[in-house]
């Protein structure tokens, strides 16, 4: 090999993407039906991601964001949407103490807060629980109680299939096409594992900040929680799952951990709105949120604060040229499109075993019902 030739190899070698997966990524097609499947880089043990303006959904970064996996605790946040949106219209009250049920034993897992069936917990309490230290007893003690009162004015089934079938009509509702809920805490349970993917996330979160009082119960570091036992009060000082919340200015989000879905984390973050005064004295307030779901991601907090900080990169290059529109296929929940015929595939390894399938808790036949009848 000349001199010459050698000094062009090395330069060939330094143009090559930082992150050396981008290389198959690009050579190997269509790994999803999203037209937008990736367009970021492919960080090292990061199953899938999105980074989305959480205003207009324009995807700014993703890989894989459609593909269909368990997701653990980001569960959560459709239990604590889902009681919010009773309590708004209902005579239900915040500090109404539920009764843990007996189920819990059922999980497979201790409560972080030490909770047993018969223990007194505040609805307050339990969705900080729930959704500060995801806490499997809290969430369903909020599934049985609530699903109770939805059962009760006619959603019909046992208290948590009703339930899990409000879940289920709020993904209908806001066209979550990859998500089938099957439990109110997201534990993979034998027959009941539901899954959804990171750009459905994306969106019940960014629904979900929209919800008055969601923010306030993620969005904490601490908070000391009292439940009754025996009639006597104790209360313990739990910690945020999500390590990040407050760092970046992340005020909302949801950490989510089993061994099918990995490490997980939704996490949303605004900067300061622009304020625009036009020449007839009106004001135009531009509102700027970010957010991130990371699935599948071992250093899920490293990997979400650089999608972070890489996504807010990219918004203010796109805000720059006066944020032209995209396709319509370049936002959240846009429908995918139709591949071109693909080309004979080689023979194919058996596939792996496919993932537990969760019962059927359709919505409601008159779909969701965000308050009681």
């Amino acid at each position: 090999m000349t001199l010459r030739s050698l000094l062009s190899l090395l330069a060939g070698l330094c143009a090559l993407p930082l992150f050396p997966s981008c290389i198959a990524l690009q050579a190997g097609g269509r790994s999803s039906s999203h037209p937008l499947a990736n367009i970021g880089p492919v960080y090292p043990g990061v199953a899938s991601y999105v980074v989305a303006d959480a205003n207009d959904g324009r995807v700014l970064l993703s890989f894989q964001p459609d593909q269909k996996r368990p997701v653990a605790s980001l569960t959560k946040i459709a239990t604590a949407v889902v009681v919010l949106d009773y309590l708004r219209g209902s005579p239900a009250n915040i500090d109404e103490i539920m009764v843990v049920p007996p189920s819990v034993l059922g999980l497979g897992v201790p409560s972080p807060l030490g909770l047993q069936p018969g223990d007194g917990l505040s609805v307050r309490d339990a969705l900080c629980a729930a959704m500060m230290a995801s806490d499997n007893f809290a969430a369903e003690t909020l599934g049985t109680h609530f699903g109770a009162k939805l059962s009760a004015v006619g959603l019909g089934g046992t208290p948590l299939s009703a339930f899990v079938s409000q879940m289920n009509g709020l993904s209908a509702r806001l066209s979550l096409r990859q998500t089938q809920f099957a439990n109110p805490h997201g534990l993979d349970l034998p027959g009941a594992s539901g899954y959804s993917c990171a750009s459905d996330v994306a969106r019940l979160l960014n629904h979900a900040i929209t919800i008055p009082g969601f923010t306030f119960y993620s969005s904490q570091a601490s908070r000391r929680i009292t439940f009754l036992r025996n009639g006597t009060s104790q209360t313990i000082s739990v910690r945020n799952t999500n390590e990040i919340i407050g760092q970046n200015r992340i005020d909302a989000g949801k950490t989510g951990t089993t061994l099918l879905a990995g490490p997980c984390l939704a996490i949303t973050a605004p900067k300061p709105a622009t304020v625009i005064k036009r020449p007839d004295g009106s004001t135009l307030v531009i509102p700027h949120r970010l957010t991130v779901v990371a699935l599948g991601a071992p250093d899920r907090f490293t990997a979400s604060s650089r999608l972070l900080a890489e996504g807010w990169k990219r918004y203010e290059n796109w805000r720059a040229v006066n944020s032209p529109p995209g396709q319509p296929f370049e936002y959240l929940g846009a429908l995918p499109a139709p591949l071109p015929p693909a080309l004979p595939a080689p023979p194919q390894p058996a596939p792996a075993p496919a993932l537990p399938q969760p019962p059927a808790f359709p919505p409601t036949s008159g779909g969701y019902q965000p308050l009681p009848y």
